[in-house]
């Protein structure tokens, strides 16, 4: 799992969950604990921060939750599935790039390697991968002609990740769904670590800002301010005066009238409330040749429905996703092309 929150970090249902626990695998009270302590832990200095936290917290995690639970699978991978399962050969080009991702990889030897899971033959994991569609020229099958230089769009999937292995797909899902909600918190960090450095040079203007202007003011008596009424030129502690004002104006707009914690927690509440603008799921239907060609309704070369789901996470990541189910028999490093 804490490869997947590195990963993810290096990303509302109807149903009756009670505030002291939900199906991420946090309580309430653990997830709003690790707000605090994944932000900034003077949080705990705001009066009833607990209470503060509850609802939007609880939003965040019914919102991941729903999510995961829609990510697909699980389905089983293997070079047999890879020959019987259309869905397995539209995540693969090959069995060999199968057996590479599952076989070489350190996530399910490590996994199986466990003592605790010496005896587990199988176990359920996370595919993630990179996708790209490219324009290509090919051959296509027109009723019995077949034409070439034909333009068409291949669908490519590279750079896959085996990520949160688990004994069964309720372990995994609730491994994704904690290690989800761990990089929200830190997205959170992220943007209160933006406002703090912005105040940060406000303040720091203000200062230069006010030296400028006692600096200014000082000089512009006598012969410079008599001098600069005969050249009609603007004095200069009014441009600065105007400027420590429009910075004054922007630290206040910053954090208002709260206290800065009180404000960073507002800050966090509408966040976690709006759990959307950091993750989402889209899918995508398309029919599928054998050899990644997206082919449309009509056509009579032979096709699959696939679907691909993408998460998204914001300034993170944007990958297919799906749950998938490995045996420890089928790990090996052998290439095999078919």
């Amino acid at each position: 799992m804490f490869k997947l929150l590195e990963f993810i970090t290096g990303l509302f249902s109807s149903r009756n969950i009670t505030p002291q626990q939900t199906d991420t695998g946090y309580s309430i009270d653990e997830a709003i604990e690790r707000v605090i302590e994944g932000i900034d832990t003077k949080l705990r200095l705001v009066p009833a921060y607990r209470k503060k936290l509850q609802h939007e917290v609880l939003v965040s995690l019914e919102y991941i939750s729903r999510l995961v639970d829609q990510i697909p699978g699980p389905i089983n991978v293997s070079g047999r599935t890879f020959v019987s399962d259309p869905e397995v050969r539209s995540y693969f080009a090959t069995t060999g790039v199968l057996q590479d991702t599952f076989s070489c990889g350190s996530e399910l030897k490590t996994f199986f390697e466990q003592p605790e899971n010496r005896s587990v033959t199988q176990c359920c994991a996370l595919l993630c991968a990179n996708k790209e569609e490219k324009k290509i020229t090919g051959l296509a099958l027109e009723g019995e002609m077949i034409r070439r230089d034909v333009p068409q769009t291949s669908i490519n999937l590279f750079d896959y990740k085996i990520l949160s292995p688990a004994i069964d797909e309720r372990e995994v899902r609730s491994g994704i769904k904690k290690c989800i909600f761990d990089g929200l918190i830190t997205y959170a960090l992220q943007q209160i670590a933006s406002i703090k450095t912005e105040s940060r040079d406000l303040m720091d203007r203000r200062r230069i800002l006010h030296a400028q202007l006692r600096a200014k003011q000082t000089q512009g008596n006598g012969l410079t301010k008599l001098l600069l009424q005969a050249h009609q030129e603007l004095d200069p502690s009014v441009e600065l005066a105007a400027q420590l004002k429009e910075a004054e104006s922007r630290i206040k707009n910053l954090t208002g009238d709260k206290d800065v914690f009180s404000f960073y927690l507002e800050e966090i509440r509408r966040i976690l409330a709006h759990p959307e603008n950091f993750l989402r799921l889209n899918v995508t239907s398309i029919r599928l040749t054998d050899m990644s060609i997206i082919v449309d309704a009509e056509a009579t070369q032979p096709a699959n429905d696939v679907c691909f789901t993408e998460l998204e996470i914001t300034n993170v990541m944007k990958r297919v996703v799906t749950i998938v189910r490995y045996n420890r028999d089928d790990i090996n490093c052998k290439k095999q092309y078919f």
